[in-house]
């Protein structure tokens, strides 16, 4: 395979000459970092013309896989085959070169540089040799190819976080690999956004005979799309891989925990007093948005992305100042109150993006654990570091950094963090993005408890099924406009109509 851009946009025939041999053979590979075991002695196939999936806890191993087979790490032990051959790429350009391209969980994408850049910097030097106009036309050709509708010309930055995750795709696609890893792709995504990717998932492993790899921890993805299915729990392979057949969500979540996830337990209240009220509020996107929260309630926020919730986010956080518009919590005015000021106040913040906003990855957990805190906090803080993320489950140990945890057990511990005594309130910004199915189900619960018991919350989250399970009122963002409320019973079909401004 030689890797560079396509004149048709997509290879129609990337399998060799034996196509009884799969594209891929991990054969007993382990990998140790100092005490931990990411993988232990794991044995797995990977065929063209098909979509793995491979599933398991948050810090099972699956990304660790991933990187090894884009050439990120190296096993401690173990070996990979590429076509019957020993593999062992020391760089994502060895992978590339050989057919393998790797999508991150997180974005690898530069704001200021347009599509078409962005094309330009991750082709080899020799690709590299072409006009920005026709690395356009080659993206263009290439992403009509596969029905994918992105704005070539405009900053990466100003694209919505669909756009940028098709661009993720089309990205490795440029080089014409037939062996594609995709971890987390449609973490970001609307229900109807994962679709759309979903059916190119799948076209691209039946229809152009190419191996794909998808790890997600939204397990209706697996059955709509997988042809087979591989369990990793603590780097074993507790289910070898085997057909999707007559599995469902609920048993492929048994599999991944090791038991029957419980499920959500929702307490009959009577919402309380007003804590929270914001008032004709503009914000970036957001226009003239009015919120009330009670105690003993939540309150969620469906939408698809870009329709003004990054603005309602970042302004009741404090990270962005409203060009007009009150807020207040508990008789509080929040707009120009400090951080460290709110957090003293029982305000608690769950960000959309953990590594921008929550976490400093080159510092240990238990630091992580200080970040905004009090001087009456610190000692607590400190001291409890260890039980609070064995509490969550977090897989790591307070001295590791927190850019060496999975994203899922970052996400737990910025929780085991801001669910501390004092918190009155708690926004909540897509909270169980990239958390598997047992982890996002105590978050969940946890919410819900808090509220009971008299707290408030704001819950953002792009996943209606999760909101309409949950929440106690529910409001649309819509064209930076907030619509509703509605409340329980929920009319789904209306809900539904809105977010796709039909009402």
């Amino acid at each position: 395979m030689n890797p560079g851009p396509t004149d048709s946009g997509l290879s129609s025939d990337n399998s060799p000459n034996d196509k009884e041999t799969p594209a891929i053979e991990v054969v007993g590979v382990s990998r140790i970092f100092g005490e931990v075991k990411a993988l232990n002695h794991v044995d797995l196939d990977i065929r063209r013309g098909e979509v793995l999936a491979v599933l398991g806890e948050n810090g099972a191993g699956k990304t660790t896989l991933m990187r090894i087979l884009g050439g990120l790490d190296q096993p401690s032990s173990g070996e990979v085959l590429r076509d019957g051959r020993p593999y062992l790429a020391t760089s994502p350009k060895e992978a590339v070169a050989s057919g393998i391209a790797l999508v991150h969980q997180h974005f690898a994408l530069v704001p200021t540089m347009t599509a078409a850049e962005i094309l330009l910097l991750f082709r080899s030097e020799k690709s590299r040799r072409c006009s920005r106009e026709l690395a356009a036309r080659q993206l263009g050709e290439l992403a009509a190819g596969i029905g994918f509708d992105v704005d070539l010309r405009r900053p990466v930055g100003e694209l919505s976080v669909g756009e940028q995750q098709r661009l993720e795709l089309l990205r490795a696609l440029d080089s014409d690999p037939d062996v594609l890893l995709l971890d987390e792709p449609t973490a970001v995504l609307t229900d109807e956004e994962a679709a759309s990717m979903l059916d190119v998932v799948r076209r691209l492993a039946h229809e152009q005979n190419r191996a794909v790899v998808l790890i997600t921890h939204r397990l209706r993805e697996v059955i709509a799309a997988a042809d087979r299915v591989v369990v990793l729990r603590a780097g074993d392979v507790v289910s070898p891989e085997s057909a999707v057949g007559d599995r469902t969500p609920e048993s492929l979540a048994a599999e991944m925990v090791g038991a029957e996830v419980p499920q959500i337990s929702r307490r009959e209240h009577v919402a309380g007093s007003t804590m929270f009220e914001m008032t004709a509020v503009s914000a970036g996107k957001l226009n003239d948005a009015h919120l009330t929260v009670r105690t003993r309630e939540i309150l969620g926020v469906a939408g698809v992305d870009g329709n003004g919730q990054v603005g309602l986010e970042l302004a009741i956080a404090g990270l962005l100042s409203p060009s007009s518009g009150t807020i207040r919590m508990d008789d509080t005015d929040l707009v120009d109150l400090h951080p460290r000021s709110r957090i003293a106040a029982g305000f608690a913040y769950l960000p959309s993006d953990r590594y921008a906003r929550a976490l400093v990855g080159p510092m240990r957990c238990d630091e992580n654990m200080l970040l905004g805190r009090t001087p009456w906090r610190l000692r607590t803080a400190v001291s409890d570091t260890a039980e609070r993320m064995q509490r969550w489950a977090v897989k790591g140990e307070p001295h590791h950094t927190a850019e060496s945890l999975s994203g899922g057990n970052a996400q737990k511990l910025v929780a085991a963090r801001e669910f501390s005594d004092g918190t009155k309130m708690v926004l909540a910004c897509q909270p169980t993005r990239g958390l598997d199915p047992g982890a996002a189900q105590q978050l969940r619960q946890e919410l819900i408890d808090f509220a009971a018991e008299g707290g408030s919350v704001i819950w953002i989250s792009a996943d209606l099924d999760e909101l309409l399970e949950t929440v106690d009122r529910l409001v649309v963002a819509f064209a930076g406009r907030l619509v509703g409320p509605f409340e329980r019973p929920f009319d789904r079909t209306a809900i539904g109509l809105t977010m796709a401004g039909a009402t």
